[in-house]
């Protein structure tokens, strides 16, 4: 499984990096740009040489936006670049810096007074709860499990998701039991942390990619027969613990809209981990729930 990792990773990072990069031509050179704030004013930003660059598209025309340094003192070109292509709004610019929030919250403000609104530059920090419930199926392949047995899994999940600035991200902390059964006598009750990347983030539409990075546990595991000596009674012995684990582990999901802040959710999870070994079957953990915008 461990080699499987090597090359689904890079995979993701680079189809990750593909969606959120967009092309553009500018002096006749071509720019792999990222989208600060879309609107009338349009800001992109890559970065090259170790130094940020920021580029601002009007009526389809790209400009560069600078801040050159002579006798060293910055001579703020950008601000003049700015106060040209937005005569209509005129908002200050005697505070305003050379950094992406800076030039970014300018952007928004300008767009949002062209379309007759206002705009709160805090906005963009406004996170979001959300919290669900699920349950499933596991093979529990990161334990002694000889005979490949099935185990229910439920549990509950609170996340927190960017609604503005990044939306595409959230952490979520989960409480999750696997319950024993006859053929398995292993239980195991965990909370752990993790993190949520949106490949695919529409409105009625999740797809997702999922890490765990920490797990805190407590498990009991299937109980055997030990004898002091050969004639003697067996003594039952059961085995329980409290335990940490890094899994670094990788699943994935997707999340439907099926009411107004409400989504149906199916995961395969942890199919992939680098920080603990496997016992050599195949991953099966699915789980099916809800989740609830609270």
């Amino acid at each position: 499984m461990k080699k499987l990792l090597v090359f689904i990773i890079p995979f993701l990072l680079f189809s990750i990096a593909v969606e959120a990069q967009e092309t553009h031509t500018f002096n006749g050179k071509s720019y792999e740009f990222y989208t600060a704030a879309e609107g009338d004013l349009t800001l992109f930003w890559n970065t090259s040489d170790k130094r940020y660059h920021y580029f601002v598209e009007k009526d389809g025309e790209l400009t560069e936006l600078t801040n050159t340094r002579e006798n060293g003192k910055f001579q703020k070109e950008y601000i003049q670049t700015l106060e040209e292509l937005t005569p209509e709004t005129n908002i200050p610019t005697d505070k305003l810096k050379f950094t992406l929030t800076h030039l970014k919250n300018y952007v928004k403000e300008h767009n949002a007074a062209i379309k007759g609104s206002s705009y709160n530059k805090n906005a963009d920090l406004n996170t979001g709860m959300r919290l669900g419930v699920f349950g499933g199926v596991t093979n529990s392949v990161y334990t002694d499990n000889p005979a490949n047995e099935k185990s229910t899994v439920a549990g509950l999940e609170l996340e927190i998701y960017g609604k503005n600035k990044f939306k595409r991200h959230s952490f979520f902390t989960q409480f999750r039991h696997t319950f024993e059964n006859d053929d398995f006598e292993y239980s195991k009750t965990a909370l752990s942390f993790n993190y949520r990347f949106k490949i695919i983030n529409a409105n009625w539409f999740h797809l997702y990619v999922e890490g765990e990075f920490v797990d805190i546990y407590y498990h009991e595991d299937p109980s055997y027969e030990v004898r002091e000596t050969p004639d003697s009674v067996p003594r039952i012995v059961s085995e329980s613990d409290f335990a940490m684990d890094l899994p670094l582990s990788l699943g994935a999901g997707m999340a439907i809209r099926i009411g107004t802040g409400t989504f149906l959710t199916l995961s395969y999870n942890d199919f992939i981990a680098a920080g603990i070994d496997d016992n050599g079957e195949t991953p099966i953990d699915f789980t099916a729930g809800l989740k609830f915008n609270l």
